[in-house]
């Protein structure tokens, strides 16, 4: 099994392509988006690789409802026939934001998966671990021993993701980054974010035995009320997503709202 990251510098998003038996899959893929208007260089680069590479796209996955980018997931479905994964508890975050953000309907996705699924692929089975705190719906899908954990665990020198968006729950999070870290030392954890200074690289994967040593928000040794407390007040002094009124509403319904 081979795993290829793509970074989207403007996001900071990490997009990876899995491969294995000649099969591919596409984890949180995006779009560019600037100034109202909808491009697709980045995942057409992602695009490419997979053709070059001669593999054949089966899924594309993503690991919760992004609200800093636009998913790429219908474009992919659309341009090769992959098919969309989500969990099954997009309906709890399409209902938060319904009223908020003026939504009509959900997005028809293919597979909807809780933490009994399991998708084959290839030679391999992906596991799917419900991992909630950040939003209802965040899962994080497990191959062998790689997790690909959405926004739930960012590189340890920045900690874990914010969890006081609609129906987030920085005790959930925890929870859920608990039931992480009794994975083996040497699971490889796969970030869906980075923000390095110009000119460097992304960390793109580091050991869960690292996250537990050394994660500055939640390391090994902290409770849930020191946790709860660090991450309530570290969201209260966050900016809104620059691009959340755009991509929330665009990734439940892959429409843009009206202008």
């Amino acid at each position: 099994m081979k795993v290829q990251p793509f970074f989207h510098a403007e996001t900071g998003s990490l997009t990876y392509v899995v491969s294995d038996s000649g099969l591919a899959l596409i984890i949180d893929p995006v779009l560019d988006y600037k100034n109202g208007d909808i491009s697709h260089s980045h995942i057409d680069h992602v695009l490419d690789y997979i053709k070059h590479k001669g593999l054949e796209l089966r899924f594309v996955l993503d690991t919760h409802i992004h609200a800093d980018h636009l998913s790429a997931s219908h474009y992919v479905k659309l341009a090769t026939g992959a098919k969309m994964v989500v969990s099954q508890r997009i309906r709890e975050v399409f209902q938060q934001w319904k009223k908020k953000l003026g939504l009509e309907n959900l997005a028809t996705f293919d597979f909807l998966v809780s933490g009994k699924s399991k998708i084959h692929f290839g030679s391999k089975i992906i596991e799917v671990i419900e991992t909630p705190g950040h939003t209802p719906a965040c899962v994080t899908y497990k191959i062998d021993d790689n997790i690909f954990v959405g926004d739930t665990l960012f590189a340890p020198d920045k900690g874990t993701s914010r969890a006081d968006f609609p129906g987030g729950s920085a005790e959930a999070l925890y929870n859920s980054i608990q039931k992480l870290y009794e994975l083996p030392n040497n699971t490889n954890v796969y970030l869906c974010h980075d923000y390095p200074p110009i000119g460097s690289a992304p960390t793109t994967c580091v050991k869960i035995d690292w996250q537990k040593r050394r994660n500055i928000m939640l390391n090994q040794n902290t409770s849930i009320y020191e946790y709860v407390f660090a991450r309530s007040q570290r969201d209260a002094s966050l900016k809104e997503p620059k691009l959340l009124n755009v991509a929330v509403p665009y990734n439940l319904t892959f429409k843009l709202p009206e202008k």
